[in-house]
C-alpha cells in the first residue's frame, strides 16, 4: 500500500505538463522510489536551527514539515526568496509565493507514506488546519484515494452538555457531516465564508486556505477536486460554541460540476450539502436536482452575478420555482450576491444551527466504506488489514479488563520482577550483611520467574515484529499504538464520572508490550529453555526498531531497574549495523509529572517518544538519531542518542529513591541533560527540584561531565530556581584551566528556556504557536552551541565505549556508590531553600530597581531643579554619574541584604551549615554575579533614560516651535477662507504645511564635523603653531591618547646637555610632574567646552595651544633643557586627547541630528494630517459660528427688535378714546354701526352686510395707516433694543462657556445651551432647527469655537447697527409692520365668528368661549337678499318678529321641510333669538331706518322688487336710529 507509487509512478509518461513542472519545482519527482517517511522527517526537522525563508521552491516541502512540527501558524506558506524560476509554469511574478498553498498540502500528502501522514494530520489539526480526506488523481484516468489511515490516530476532546467531557477517536466518532461545494464561478470566496462560519463571531479562523491568504490567489495545479475536512468541537463555554453539537465539515475544491465522484460520495454521506451557486442555468438546475435526490438537506447560497433590471424579477421567479422543485424549506436559499461575506457567514451559521440538532450522523470509517461503490481507492489495503488482524489477535481478551489482561498476557511486569530487582539492589548495597532469608527470597523469586512460559499475546506480538515484511510490521506497530490509545482514552472518557475504584484501572500502551519483549529476553538470559530459544533474534528486531525511529525502553521506571542484558544486546546489534568508528553524543531530557518531553523532542528533532499524559508509563526511553552533515561538523559526531524520561513523580520516600536512581543514571550517561519543569502550580514542584538537585549532586564527580540546562514550560519561579541550583552546584567542579574568574562558563551555567507550549493550552492560537515555534528554535540553537563547546573541550564517544560506561554507571547506581544516598534530600533541600531565597531576593531587587528606573524622569527633574537653585550648570554626564552612584548604593545595599537573608534562612530552618559549606563560595559568587548583572542592566537603562530625557526636552522645544508656527499658519488660512468665502483643497494645505515644515527653527542644517575633519583641522592648527615657534621640519602627528596609557617623558625629550646620568632621573620626574599638571590644565579647559556641548572650533584649538605655550615657557625656567621633540609630542598628545573629546561631542550632535531627523520624518505625515484635520475642524467651527449667527441669531435679534416696536405702536394706538373703542368686540361693533350711520353711504352698508369680517379688517387697516402716518421716527428705541439683545447674547455665551467641562465639547450642545439661556431671559424665540444639520455635529475646543462665535456675533451687531445708520432717512418701520398691527388689532376685536342663520347678524357675545350665540341687533332679512315666500319682493320681517308669529322657514338645513320659526332651536340649538316686543322696537329701529332709506338700492343690487315697508318706518329719523343703537348696545355717550 504505497500512495506514492500510485501517484508518482506514471510521472514520465502520463502526467500532464503543469503537474509535472510543479513536482519538479518542489524537487519531489526524484522521490518516486522511496516516499517520505518518519525517518526522513527526523532528518528534515533536525536540519535547521532557523526559520529562514526558503531559498527556492525546492525547499518548500521541507520547510512545511519543519514548521508544522514546530506548530508554526505559517507552515503552509509558500513564500520563497526566489519564488519564480525558469520552470515554464504560469505564475504571478509580483507574488513572493511560488505556488498555491493548497497545492503544497496536496503534494505533501501525495509523496508521503501513511505513517508520516498520520503525524502530519495530527499536527495540522493541532494547528487548526484543514486536512485532505480525498486526494484527486494526478492523471485523469486514475482513481482518486480516500484517506482513512491518517485519521486513525486523531483524538478529539469536547464537552457535551449531557455527557460531560468526551474523548474519542475521530475516525470512528459519529457526528453530522456538513459538505460545502461550489457550482460555477462565484465572486464570493466559499472557503473564506466557511472560515468565518467556523470561527464564529468572536474568533479569526484560517482553517481553509482561501484567496485572501498569501498565495491563495495563485492558480491551483494539483488540488482541484481535493476534499478537505476539519472538525468543529464543543468547548466548555457555550458562548464560544459555534454549533450546538460537534460537526465534521468537508470542503470540495474546484467546480463541483467537474467532480462527479466526489459529489456522489459527499451527497450520500453528508447530512447537509451547502452549494455556493454561481448561476441557475439549465445545467446547474439539473445538477442541483440530482444532488437533492441523494442528500438529506441542502442549502443553496445564490452567488450569481448581478442581472439587468429587466431580468431581476425573472431571476427571482426562477429561484422560487427551483426551491419548489427541490422541495427546499424556507430559509435554505440564501442571498450571496450583494451581502458582505460576514453577513453571508452569519446567515449560513443561523441556517445550519436550525438543522444541526436533528441531523443524522456518520463517521469517516463509514465514508471510506462507501468509496469503493464510487470507484475510489481507499488507502488501507490488504497489508494494512493483515496488520490489523494481527493486532486483534494480540489484544484478544483485553475487553475483559486491562488488569486481568496484564496479569495473564504480560505477567513479567508484575510483582515478581519488581521484587527481584529490588532484592538484587539491596543485595548489592549490603554485600557483607546479606541475610540467609534474603537469599532464600531471591531464589524463590527467580524460580517463579523461570516458570514463565510465553503467553499467547506475546507470541503473536513477537511473531508480528519478526516479520520480514517491514511495511506490515510498521502498520502493526501503528495499529497497536492507535488501538491501545483509543481504547484507553475512550475508557477514560467513559469512566470520568466514576468513583476512584473504577478510575484505578491501569492504562496500557505499546510500550508495555515492548517492555515485556525485553523482559522475555531477560528471562531467557536467566535460564534458557526450548520454548524461548528463538528469543535470541529479539535484539536484532529491537535494533531495527530503534534505527527506524521506535523508542525502546532504557530504564524500567516501574521496577526501577536497568534491563542490562536486553539493552546491551540491542545496542550491540545497533553497533554492528553502524559504520565503524561512528561517534555519538547523548542528550537526555528529564521529564516530571505532566512534562511535555515527547512534544519538545518531536518539535526539536521530529521524533516520536511515548507521551506521559496518554499512557501513564514510567521510565526512560532511547532513540538513535542520525545527524545531518552540518550538525556532524559542529558536534564532531555522526549520531545523537536521545534519552527521554517520563513520569518522575515521587509521592513516597521509596518513589523518591527510585526516581533519584533513574535521574542519576540517565544524567550520568549524557553530555547534556535538559531538566524539563512543568508549568507552575504543580504540587510536586518541591520533589521535582529535589530529584534534579540530587541528580546533579550525584553526577558532579563522575568522570563523564554532563551539562545541565533548564527548560520551563511557564514563566514562573521554578525555572529560575533550578537554574540557580545548577549554577551553585556546578560552579567550581571543573579543573582550574576551565575556570575563568568568578563567572560560571556557558559550559556549566544553568540557563532557563521558557517554552510557552501550545500542547498545554486548550485554545490554540496563532500567537501562542508562533511563540512556541520561536522558543523551540532558540533552544535548538542553544543546544547546538553547547554541543559545539563539548566538541572543542573533549572527544565524542563511540557506541562501544558508551555501552561500557553504561554498564559501569549502572553498577554504581545499583551499588549506591555515591557520596549522597538516593533517598537523602537534606543537602538538596538546603540548596533549594537557599536558591529560592536567592531568586526571591533577585526578583525583589529587580522589582525595586525597575520602580527606581521608572521614576528616573523625576530624579533627573529634581537634579535639574537643584542645579537651577544653586546656580550651577549640570551636564548630562554629571547627572549620569550621580544617578549611577545612587543606583550602585541601592544595589549594594540589596546585595548585602540578600547575603544576610541566606544565612538567616539557614538559622531559621535549623539547617546544618556543614551541608552547604562546600557551596558557600558558589552562593556568594552567585550573589556577586546578580549584583554585577543588575548594575550593568541599570547602567544601560540610566544611559538610555538620560539621553531620552535630554532628547525629550529638545523634542518638546522643537514641537513647541513647530506647533506655534503651524498655529500661525492655520489662523492665516482661516482668515483667508473667511474673507474670500473660499474652500482650500488638501493639496494646497499640504503645500502650506510643507512651507512651515521646511522652516522649522532648529540647528539641523548645521552639519556636524566628521572625525577626519576634526583631526585634519586640529593638525592644521598644530602645524601653524609649531611653525610660529620655529619647528617647521618636525614630524607632526596626533597621538592616540587611549593607547599610550598617559604621556610618558622619555630620555629623547631632553636636550643633549640634560642627559647626564646622575641628573637624568631627577629631570624626568620634574618634567613628568610638569607634564601631568599641564595635561590636567588642558583637560580642564577642554572639559569646560565639552560641558557646554560646544562643537569644535579652530579658536578653541588656538586657545588650547596658547595654554600649552604658556606652560612651556614656565618649564624653561628649570635647570634642564627640553628638546624640540618634547614640544611636538606634548602638543600632539594634548591635541589628540582634545580631538577625542570634541569628537564625542560631535557624535552626540550626529546622534541628536539623526534622532531629530528620524523623529521629524516619522512624525511628518502625522503632523500634516493633524494640521489638515485641525484646519478643517476649525474651519468648520468658523462656518458653524457664522451659520448659527446668520440663520439663528439674526432672525431672533431682528424679531426681538421689531416685535418690541410693534407692541409699542400697538399700545400707542389704543391710547385715549381709542382705548374704549377697541376695548371689546361689542364696542367695536357699535362703533362700526355708528360710523356707517353717520357717513350714510349705501356702499358701506352693503359691504358690511355682505362680509362683516372683511369690512372690519378694512376699517382697522384705515385706522392703522392713519395712525402710522402721524407717528414719529423710532430709531432711538430700535437701537436701545439692539444693545439689550446683544448684551443678553454675550451673557449667555459666557454662561455656556463656563458651564461646560473638559477640553472637547460638542458644538450642538454648546449652542443649544446658549439658545436655552437666551429664551429664558425674555420673549425671544430662536429657530434651532438648523442645529440638527451635520455641520454642528462635532466636538472641538471651546476656546476656538467661542472665539469664532464672539467674532461672528460682533460682526452681526456691527452690520445691524450699520444698517440702521444707512437707512434712517429711508425706512422708518419695516414693510410688514402695518399688516402685523392690523392682525394684532383684529385679533383683539374680532369676537365670535358665528352669524345668525336667518339674517346673518354677527354674534355680539364678547366671551371667547360660549355655547349659545346671540346678536344684539337682528336685521330685516331683505337686507341680506331674503324675499317673501310667494313673491320676489324683499322681505322686511326680522328674526325676532318671525319667532313671535306663525310663519315658517325652509332651507338646506331642514332638508326641504317647512318648520315654524318658533321651532328654530330644533335645527339651530346653538342660537338664541329673543322675540320682538311690540311695545318696544328700539333694537330694530336702526336697520328699519337703513332699509327704508336704501330700499330701492338694495332691490336693485339684489335684482328683486323693493320691499313693501310699513308706513311707520318712513318716520324714523337718523337720530332715532342712533339712539336705538345706543340702547341696544347699552352705550352711554
Amino acid at each position: 500500500m504505497d500512495l506514492y507509487t500510485q501517484y508518482v509512478s506514471p510521472l514520465v509518461s502520463e502526467i500532464d505538463r503543469d503537474k509535472h513542472i510543479l513536482l519538479q519545482m518542489l524537487d519531489l519527482h526524484r522521490e518516486k522510489v522511496a516516499p517520505l517517511d518518519l525517518t526522513t522527517m527526523q532528518y528534515v526537522s533536525t536540519l535547521s536551527t532557523e526559520d529562514d525563508l526558503p531559498q527556492d521552491p525546492t525547499e518548500l516541502s521541507n520547510a512545511f514539515l519543519r514548521r508544522l512540527w514546530l506548530c508554526n501558524p505559517q507552515a503552509r506558506s509558500t513564500c520563497c526568496k526566489i519564488p519564480v524560476g525558469d520552470y515554464g509554469l504560469v505564475m504571478d511574478e509580483s507574488s513572493q509565493c511560488a505556488i498555491n498553498p493548497l497545492d503544497l498540502v496536496a503534494v505533501i500528502y501525495m509523496t508521503t507514506n501513511s505513517f508520516l501522514q498520520q503525524e502530519i494530520t495530527l499536527r495540522m489539526l493541532q494547528c487548526n488546519f484543514a486536512v485532505p480526506l480525498y486526494l484527486p488523481p494526478i492523471h485523469p484516468e486514475k482513481n482518486g484515494t480516500v484517506l482513512l489511515c491518517p485519521f486513525r490516530g486523531v483524538l478529539g476532546q469536547w464537552k457535551s452538555p449531557s455527557e460531560g467531557p468526551i474523548i474519542k477517536n475521530m475516525a470512528d466518532s459519529r457526528m453530522p457531516f456538513l459538505s460545502a461545494v461550489r457550482l460555477g464561478c462565484c465572486k464570493v470566496s466559499k472557503s473564506r465564508v466557511l472560515n468565518r462560519v467556523l470561527g464564529g463571531p468572536h474568533e479569526v479562523n484560517d482553517c481553509f486556505i482561501n484567496c485572501g491568504m498569501e498565495g491563495g490567489q495563485l492558480p491551483r495545479v494539483l488540488s482541484d477536486g481535493l476534499v478537505e475536512v476539519c472538525w468543529n468541537l464543543l468547548s466548555g463555554d457555550n458562548h464560544d460554541n459555534v454549533f450546538p453539537r460537534p460537526v465534521l465539515v468537508a470542503n470540495l475544491r474546484g467546480d463541483a460540476a467537474n467532480c462527479e465522484k466526489q459529489m456522489s460520495l459527499l451527497c450520500y454521506t453528508s447530512a447537509i450539502l451547502i452549494v455556493f451557486c454561481g448561476s441557475f442555468g439549465a445545467k446547474e438546475r439539473e445538477l442541483l436536482s440530482s444532488w437533492r435526490d441523494n442528500t438529506s438537506h441542502m442549502i443553496i447560497i445564490d452567488c450569481s452575478t448581478s442581472v439587468e433590471d429587466g431580468q431581476e424579477n425573472h431571476n427571482e421567479k426562477m429561484k422560487q420555482r427551483l426551491m419548489k422543485d427541490l422541495e427546499l424549506p424556507d430559509g435554505t436559499m440564501l442571498n450571496g450576491c450583494e451581502g458582505e461575506e460576514e453577513e453571508i457567514a452569519e446567515n449560513l451559521r443561523d441556517a445550519l444551527n436550525r438543522f444541526i440538532p436533528y441531523l443524522h450522523t456518520t463517521n469517516l470509517v463509514g465514508t471510506a466504506g462507501m468509496a469503493n461503490d464510487f470507484n475510489m481507492n481507499v488507502d488501507e489495503d490488504e497489508i494494512c488489514r493483515m496488520a490489523f488482524s494481527e493486532v486483534e489477535e494480540v489484544l484478544s481478551g483485553i475487553e475483559d479488563g486491562v488488569s486481568s489482561y496484564l496479569d495473564n498476557q504480560l505477567p513479567l511486569q508484575g510483582t515478581v520482577w519488581k521484587q527481584l530487582c529490588q532484592l538484587e539492589k539491596e543485595e548489592a548495597r549490603h554485600q557483607q550483611h546479606t541475610s540467609q532469608s534474603l537469599s532464600g527470597e531471591k531464589e524463590n523469586l527467580i524460580k517463579q520467574l523461570l516458570d514463565y512460559e510465553l503467553t499467547t499475546a506475546m507470541r503473536a506480538f513477537t511473531a508480528a515484529l519478526c516479520s520480514f515484511d517491514t511495511t506490515k510490521r510498521a502498520f502493526f506497530l501503528s495499529w497497536m499504538r492507535v488501538k491501545l490509545e483509543v481504547m484507553q482514552l475512550e475508557n477514560l472518557s467513559r469512566h470520568r464520572e466514576a468513583d476512584e475504584e473504577q478510575m484505578r484501572e491501569p492504562c496500557i500502551g505499546l510500550e508495555h508490550f515492548l517492555r515485556e519483549m525485553g523482559l522475555v529476553y531477560e528471562r531467557y538470559f536467566r535460564g534458557p529453555n526450548s520454548d524461548l530459544y528463538h528469543m535470541f533474534c529479539l535484539p536484532y528486531v529491537g535494533a531495527e526498531l530503534l534505527l527506524y525511529g521506535v523508542p525502546l525502553e532504557l530504564y524500567d521506571g516501574d521496577a526501577s531497574v536497568f534491563p542490562m542484558n536486553w539493552v546491551y544486546s540491542v545496542l550491540y546489534e545497533v553497533y554492528k549495523q553502524l559504520p565503524k568508528f561512528s561517534r555519538m553524543r547523548v542528550l537526555t531530557i528529564l521529564g516530571f509529572h505532566n512534562s511535555k518531553n515527547a512534544e519538545i523532542l518531536s518539535a526539536l528533532f521530529g521524533v516520536n517518544f511515548p507521551k506521559w499524559g496518554r499512557r501513564h508509563i514510567k521510565g526512560a526511553y532511547m532513540l538513535l538519531l542520525s545527524l545531518p552533515d552540518n550538525f556532524r561538523m559542529e558536534m564532531d559526531c555522526e549520531f545523537l542518542l536521545l534519552i527521554s524520561t517520563e513520569g518522575l513523580n515521587p509521592q513516597t520516600e521509596r518513589n523518591i529513591v527510585h526516581d533519584s536512581e533513574l535521574a542519576t543514571f540517565v544524567s550520568g550517561l549524557s553530555d547534556i541533560t535538559l531538566i524539563n519543569l512543568p508549568d507552575e502550580g504543580c504540587n510536586e514542584t518541591r520533589s521535582n527540584l529535589q530529584i534534579a538537585a540530587n541528580a546533579i549532586l550525584c553526577t558532579r564527580n563522575l568522570e563523564r561531565k554532563t551539562t545541565f540546562q533548564v527548560v520551563s514550560e511557564g514563566a514562573g519561579m521554578d525555572g529560575k530556581i533550578m537554574s540557580c541550583i545548577i549554577d551553585v552546584l556546578t560552579t567550581g567542579q571543573l579543573s582550574n584551566e576551565f575556570q575563568r574568574e568568578a563567572h560560571p562558563t556557558s559550559e556549566t551555567r544553568g540557563i532557563s528556556h521558557n517554552l510557552y507550549t501550545p500542547w498545554t493550552s486548550s485554545s490554540v492560537t496563532s500567537q501562542n504557536d508562533q511563540i512556541c515555534s520561536d522558543a523551540i528554535l532558540r533552544l535548538k540553537k542553544r543546544l547546538l552551541t553547547m554541543f559545539h563547546e563539548k566538541a572543542t573541550n573533549g572527544q565524542s564517544t563511540c557506541l562501544g565505549a558508551f555501552m561500557e560506561h553504561m554498564l559501569s554507571l549502572w553498577e554504581s547506581v545499583k551499588n549506591g556508590n555515591f557520596a549522597i544516598k538516593f533517598g537523602d534530600t537534606g543537602t538538596a533541600d538546603a540548596i533549594i531553600g537557599l536558591c529560592t531565597k536567592l531568586v526571591q531576593g533577585e526578583k525583589q531587587l529587580s522589582d525595586q530597581m525597575d520602580l527606581w528606573v521608572e521614576a528616573l524622569n523625576d530624579h533627573i527633574t529634581e537634579l535639574k531643579e537643584l542645579e537651577s537653585q544653586n546656580g550651577e550648570r549640570m551636564d548630562s554626564d554629571r547627572i549620569l554619574r550621580i544617578l549611577r552612584d545612587k543606583a550602585a548604593t541601592q544595589i549594594n545595599t540589596e546585595r548585602d541584604h540578600i547575603k544576610a537573608s541566606l544565612w538567616d534562612h539557614l538559622r531559621q530552618e535549623d539547617i546544618d551549615i556543614a551541608l552547604v559549606e562546600n557551596y558557600k563560595v558558589s552562593l556568594l559568587k552567585k550573589v556577586d554575579l546578580i549584583q554585577e548583572q543588575m548594575t550593568s542592566d541599570v547602567t544601560q537603562k540610566l544611559e538610555s533614560a538620560t539621553i531620552r530625557h535630554d532628547m525629550s526636552v529638545k523634542m518638546h522645544a522643537l514641537l513647541t516651535s513647530l506647533e506655534a508656527a503651524l498655529e500661525v499658519k492655520i489662523r492665516s488660512l482661516l482668515q483667508t477662507c473667511k474673507n474670500n468665502n473660499c474652500v482650500i483643497e488638501d493639496k494646497e494645505l499640504e503645500r502650506e504645511f510643507a512651507s512651515v515644515w521646511e522652516n522649522i527653527p532648529s540647528s539641523m542644517n548645521d552639519r556636524p564635523l566628521e572625525t577626519q575633519e576634526i583631526f585634519a583641522r586640529m593638525l592644521e592648527q598644530l602645524k601653524k603653531n609649531l611653525s610660529d615657534c620655529g619647528l617647521k621640519k618636525q614630524n607632526i602627528r596626533l597621538r592616540d591618547a587611549n593607547q599610550l596609557n598617559g604621556f610618558k617623558v622619555k630620555t629623547a625629550h631632553f636636550a643633549l646637555s640634560s642627559k647626564m646620568k646622575k641628573t637624568l632621573q631627577y629631570n624626568k620626574n620634574v618634567a613628568q610632574r610638569f607634564t601631568n599638571k599641564l595635561i590636567e590644565d588642558c583637560d580642564r579647559k577642554v572639559s569646560e567646552k565639552v560641558c557646554y556641548k560646544e562643537g569644535y572650533s579652530d579658536s578653541y584649538m588656538r586657545e588650547l595651544l596658547a595654554v600649552v605655550d604658556k606652560g612651556l615657557e614656565v618649564l624653561k625656567g628649570e635647570p634642564f633643557a627640553m628638546s624640540p621633540r618634547f614640544e611636538v609630542d606634548i602638543k600632539g598628545y594634548i591635541c589628540g586627547k582634545a580631538a577625542e573629546s570634541f569628537q564625542e561631542v560631535q557624535e552626540s550632535f550626529i546622534r541628536e541630528r539623526d534622532i531629530k531627523e528620524r523623529f521629524l520624518n516619522e512624525t511628518r505625515d502625522r503632523h500634516m494630517l493633524s494640521f489638515i484635520y485641525q484646519f478643517r475642524k476649525r474651519d468648520q467651527c468658523q462656518k458653524a459660528a457664522q451659520s448659527f449667527t446668520s440663520q439663528c441669531l439674526k432672525p431672533a435679534v431682528e424679531d426681538f427688535i421689531y416685535n418690541s416696536l410693534e407692541r409699542q405702536i400697538f399700545d400707542d394706538m389704543l391710547q385715549n378714546q381709542n382705548a374704549r373703542l377697541y376695548s371689546s368686540p361689542k364696542k367695536f361693533h357699535y362703533s362700526l354701526l355708528k360710523e356707517m350711520l353717520l357717513k350714510d353711504n349705501f356702499e358701506n352698508f352693503h359691504e358690511y352686510l355682505q362680509s362683516h369680517e372683511s369690512f372690519c379688517q378694512k376699517s382697522i387697516e384705515n385706522f392703522v395707516r392713519a395712525h402710522l402716518s402721524g407717528s414719529v421716527m423710532i430709531e432711538d428705541r430700535r437701537e436701545q433694543r439692539m444693545h439689550q439683545i446683544f448684551d443678553w447674547v454675550k451673557r449667555c455665551m459666557n454662561q455656556a462657556f463656563e458651564s461646560k467641562s473638559g477640553a472637547q465639547n460638542n458644538v450642538r450642545q454648546l449652542l443649544e445651551k446658549v439658545c436655552t439661556s437666551l429664551e429664558s431671559l425674555g420673549k425671544i424665540t430662536i429657530p434651532t432647527q438648523i442645529l440638527n444639520k451635520p455641520l454642528f455635529d462635532m466636538s472641538t475646543h471651546r476656546e476656538h469655537f467661542f472665539a469664532n462665535l464672539e467674532e461672528s456675533v460682533s460682526v452681526l451687531s456691527s452690520s445691524i447697527a450699520q444698517e440702521f445708520m444707512e437707512n434712517e432717512d429711508v425706512i422708518e418701520v419695516p414693510d410688514n409692520l402695518p399688516n402685523k398691527l392690523q392682525d394684532m388689532l383684529f385679533e383683539k376685536v374680532k369676537g365670535c365668528d358665528k352669524r345668525c342663520p336667518f339674517c346673518k347678524a354677527p354674534c355680539d357675545l364678547g366671551e371667547k368661549e360660549h355655547q349659545v350665540h346671540e346678536a344684539v341687533v337682528h336685521r330685516p332679512k331683505g337686507l341680506v337678499c331674503y324675499t317673501n315666500a310667494t313673491s320676489t319682493t324683499l322681505s322686511h320681517s326680522t328674526c325676532s318678529a318671525d319667532i313671535a308669529g306663525q310663519t315658517q322657514f325652509q332651507n338646506g338645513d331642514t332638508a326641504g321641510q317647512s318648520l315654524p320659526f318658533k321651532e328654530y332651536q330644533s335645527i339651530y340649538p346653538d342660537w338664541k333669538i329673543y322675540p320682538e316686543d311690540p311695545r318696544n322696537n328700539g333694537a330694530a329701529v336702526y336697520w328699519r331706518y337703513v332699509f327704508m332709506r336704501y330700499n330701492s338700492k338694495f332691490a336693485q343690487k339684489y335684482q328683486c322688487a323693493p320691499a313693501i315697508l310699513p308706513e311707520a318706518w318712513e318716520k324714523i329719523t337718523q337720530m332715532e336710529a342712533l339712539q336705538s343703537l345706543r340702547e341696544a348696545f347699552q352705550i352711554t355717550e
